[in-house]
């Protein structure tokens, strides 16, 4: 009877850890790890209200903003790893052409522009960090600092 006990207190407390690391936002307790997103997830990440990072690649196919979203990204990974939280990846290549140039953010799918790494909570841009008054040897320090502030705000 008590070993029936004891596999059952195993088995609640297993299902409990598992849902809960299901749900986790990937603030805290992430691996660093990247997950690319389509325009529909990206739509139900801001339309679910979830909490996270977002990095958001260049719309256009230049070599230079190809490495440039590559130096970003592998940035972005080092201090995930490091801070110990996920984030998302959305190329912009998948919104529709006139959403590139609109200014009124109302009108835009993604409010956040492209060649930015934001944290959303609940669903809205707490703070958006952009790369474009950055220089490529400051891009570590200052991705570190954003993320380091969204953590613990």
């Amino acid at each position: 009877m008590n070993l029936k006990k004891v596999f059952s207190g195993c088995f609640v407390f297993l299902f409990v850890l598992v849902v809960s690391a299901c749900e986790s936002d990937g603030v805290n307790g992430g691996i660093g790890k990247a997950t690319e997103l389509d325009l529909n997830e990206v739509k139900a990440f801001m339309d679910d209200k979830k909490t996270g990072f977002l990095y958001v690649k260049s719309a256009f196919d230049s070599d230079s903003d190809k490495e440039s979203d590559r130096m970003k990204i592998s940035e972005i990974e080092r201090v995930a790893e490091a801070e110990k939280i996920d984030f998302y990846v959305f190329d912009a290549k998948e919104l529709p052409t006139s959403e590139l140039y609109e200014q009124d953010t109302s009108k835009r799918t993604l409010e956040q522009y492209s060649g930015t790494f934001a944290f959303y909570q609940e669903g809205d841009i707490k703070e958006e960090l952009d790369f474009t008054d950055i220089s490529e040897d400051d891009v570590s320090g200052e991705v570190e600092r954003f993320v380091q502030n969204m953590k613990h705000d």
